[in-house]
């Protein structure tokens, strides 16, 4: 059952990144060449023009770059024996935040991975879907990002203060980008628990429990 369960969110998630590599990076790519289509006919007549049409296939160039970067980086197999998770959460933090569009209260305890690299895995690809709501869709200034072992459990709270949503809108499947589907499916491979609150205009908070003493029956089922 766990089994089918990854298959269908890795399945989830692959079309997920072709429809974003073809909403995003391929159209812009399309644009591009016309508009060096557009500037050729304009160089001898009017170089000027050709000029501003090239230095805007320029600024066009870097920011489909970065889409492709950012897709190579959500797709790069992680290292946690290199890294630890604590370390890679906060790599993905700074990655994501790169141009400090937000402020993040961060708090990270480590987990040990060097056992059950399955299980720091999972759980990286939960938060890492968290993460990226806030920076594709919430319009955030302010982020709270907080993962607490307590006893035998690992505690994640993760807050934004952006505009939010209504669970139906979260529920709708013509909004599956916001990912909760995905989110939802991690947390039960690993036999956590989510709870999601938001509200328009009051941001949105996600609050994952995880028991860490199920390590070796995550491995047991996978």
């Amino acid at each position: 059952e766990n089994g089918k369960k990854m298959m269908e969110m890795l399945e989830t998630e692959r079309k997920r990144i072709v429809s974003e590599l073809h909403d995003t990076s391929l159209q812009n790519i399309a644009h591009l060449v016309h508009m060096i289509e557009l500037a050729s006919l304009y160089i001898d007549k009017d170089p000027a023009r050709a000029k501003m049409e090239l230095n805007s296939v320029s600024k066009g160039l870097h920011n489909v770059i970065e889409d492709i970067r950012s897709t190579i980086f959500n797709l790069r197999p992680m290292t946690f024996d290199d890294l630890g998770l604590k370390a890679s959460f906060e790599r993905l933090l700074d990655f994501l935040n790169a141009d400090k569009d937000y402020i993040m209260d961060v708090e990270i305890d480590d987990v040990s991975c060097e056992t059950d690299d399955y299980f720091c895995i999972t759980l990286y690809r939960v938060v890492q879907e968290c993460l990226l709501n806030i920076k594709k869709h919430s319009q955030a200034t302010k982020g709270f990002f907080h993962c607490k072992k307590t006893g035998q459990k690992y505690e994640i709270l993760i807050q934004d203060n952006g505009k939010g949503f209504t669970m139906e809108e979260a529920e709708d499947k013509a909004n599956s980008h916001f990912g909760l589907a995905l989110i939802h499916e991690g947390v039960n491979l690993l036999n956590g628990t989510i709870h999601v609150s938001s509200a328009i205009g009051r941001g949105t908070t996600i609050d994952i429990k995880i028991p860490l003493d199920l390590h070796s029956a995550v491995k047991k089922n996978s």
